[in-house]
């Protein structure tokens, strides 16, 4: 009998090291699980993972903003990038508008002016089973914040920036029947984006810091529907911060709701619009190194609100370079109700690029 090799030093793996790989190993089981019951659930006899017919162009994708809104399915691998820019620019309190003035009556000697957010991430998807696909999702954040100091009269700018949260997630398709499909997501985000950054010695607002500190939970529904020329769906999702930073405070869990309509308006050409609804919670817990009295963008109380937001878009699948797709959004807001006084969403751009092989 051949003596099984030694087991190494159990202060050689780090206790990161086997939860990731213990969360790896669940993704693949409650894959299987899903894909199990999934199997039973399709009703018209097709299988999941049969290819899609290689003649001309099938019914359009998803638009960029659906998050995991497509399973590999009989691919093997998918890499993508993903350039996103969020711009929030004035006050607004409930859902009105708010002068700074307005907001130095409430009591504040500083004021945000503006934030600039941009996120370029790297996104690698796996399938080791047919109805599981694995995704890992690598984010660099750059944050641009400016505030007014009404006391020295003087704009102030600060920078952050530095790798986000990495995430990983789990697709499983779920029920199929005739061109409607549906399909489950879940998802965990490491808190590996810095919650420490800051400028004179003073940390950004929650806002304006590349990660949370915390370990996030995310779960995903989608609703997929598809028809010569048109597809169309939607997708509920949900982000729960679980436990507090070791800045003693939590981000509030968000619930989005979205739905959308595309056109294959020619050849790989098609147009999208996607309508979200975003609920965001307030911040559980202060980071004490901020000073909520001085400025309402430090105060957790005054980070939650509601968006509804409208996103056209634009897709082109490219023939010549088999499994490639480029892709283009452009996100406006077209109601917020905020806790405030707060920052208010002007519009977000995305374009991105992703290739199945």
């Amino acid at each position: 009998m051949i003596a099984p090799p030694p087991t190494p030093p159990r202060g050689r793996v780090s206790g990161v090291r086997r939860c990731r790989r213990a969360w790896v190993a669940a993704l693949v089981v409650l894959g299987a699980a899903f894909g199990a019951v999934a199997e039973e659930g399709e009703e018209d006899g097709r299988d999941a993972s049969a290819e899609p017919p290689a003649r001309g162009f099938g019914p359009p994708p998803p638009p960029l903003g659906a998050r995991f809104a497509e399973s590999l399915e009989g691919s093997r691998i998918r890499v993508g990038y993903r350039f996103e820019r969020v711009r929030y620019a004035g006050l607004r309190t409930g859902d009105d508008h708010l002068t700074p003035d307005q907001v130095r009556a409430f009591g504040f000697p500083e004021t945000p002016r503006a934030l600039d957010s941009t996120v370029h991430t790297v996104s690698v998807a796996y399938a080791p089973h047919p109805r599981v696909t694995l995704v890992v999702e690598l984010p660099y954040v750059q944050n641009e914040y400016e505030r007014f100091d009404v006391t020295s009269m003087i704009r102030r700018q600060h920078q952050a920036e530095g790798l986000g949260d990495v995430g990983f997630a789990v697709v499983v398709p779920f029920i199929r029947k005739g061109v409607e499909s549906s399909q489950v997501h879940l998802g965990l985000d490491v808190p590996t984006g810095s919650i420490r950054r800051g400028a004179e010695g003073r940390p950004l607002p929650y806002a304006a810091q590349p990660g949370n500190g915390s370990v996030d939970l995310e779960w995903g529904w989608t609703y997929k529907g598809e028809l010569d020329r048109f597809s169309w769906g939607g997708q509920v999702t949900g982000r729960h911060p679980v436990g507090r930073n070791g800045r003693d405070w939590r981000e509030g869990s968000r619930l989005t709701g979205r739905v959308w309509g595309v056109v294959r308006v020619l050849g790989g050409l098609s147009a999208s619009l996607r309508a979200d609804w975003e609920k965001q919670n307030e911040i559980e817990g202060f980071d004490r190194n901020l000073q909520p009295p001085v400025d309402p963008s430090e105060d957790p109380e005054l980070q939650d609100g509601t968006l509804l937001a409208l996103a056209p878009g634009l897709s082109m699948e490219v023939p010549a370079l088999a499994g490639q797709r480029l892709g283009v959004e452009i996100g406006i807001p077209v109601y917020q109700d905020l806790d405030g006084p707060q920052l208010e969403r002007d519009w977000t751009f995305t374009a991105g690029w992703q290739w199945v092989y």
